[in-house]
């Protein structure tokens, strides 16, 4: 369900890049093993709607259409640097759920869907006096911070909890 866009071969220094809809840190997750990933920066296509790269030199035809694959398999979701630039300039984000997820999906699994693509790393969105809230209303998704009851410190007390916020990507 991903939509991609192959790159002319000639403005290239790559023999295979193509630029998808599925956002950066979900494609390295599905294709780490198979191509290089990288963020899109540029205007042609724009760096929000197709915010992903995938490169790759001398890659087999099979190789090729396991990407392929893979990534029309892949839903999309909102970009996360547009949901957090959206939010420190204008307090929330709000996008249509018909644009991404399939008409089939009920309310809860969009939302549940939604909750964990969010960039809770992000201290415009989650922090420990603010906490992400995920609203329906007239059609679309709002996505926006809210101030906590009371300051919420996170306890570490296993291994796997310490490795896990040790890298955290700080940019989007």
């Amino acid at each position: 369900m991903a939509k991609i866009i192959y790159a002319h071969p000639g403005r290239s220094e790559y023999d295979y890049q193509i630029y998808t809809d599925l956002d950066f840190w979900d494609a390295r997750s599905i294709l780490m093993d198979l191509a290089l990933v990288k963020r899109n920066y540029g205007d042609d296509p724009s760096g929000d709607d197709f915010p992903t790269q995938v490169v790759g030199k001398d890659l087999s035809r099979s190789v090729k259409q396991k990407i392929t694959y893979r990534l029309e398999k892949a839903i999309p979701s909102p970009p996360r640097h547009i949901i957090v630039r959206t939010i420190l300039n204008d307090g929330f984000f709000e996008f249509d759920p018909c644009k991404y997820y399939p008409d089939r999906w009920p309310l809860a699994r969009i939302f549940f869907f939604t909750f964990n693509r969010l960039p809770l790393e992000q201290s415009s969105l989650n922090s420990p006096h603010k906490m992400p809230r995920v609203t329906y209303k007239d059609g679309k998704i709002r996505v926006f911070s809210v101030q906590r009851d009371e300051k919420y410190d996170p306890v570490i007390d296993d291994r796997k909890a310490s490795r896990r916020r040790r890298f955290i990507p700080s940019c989007f």
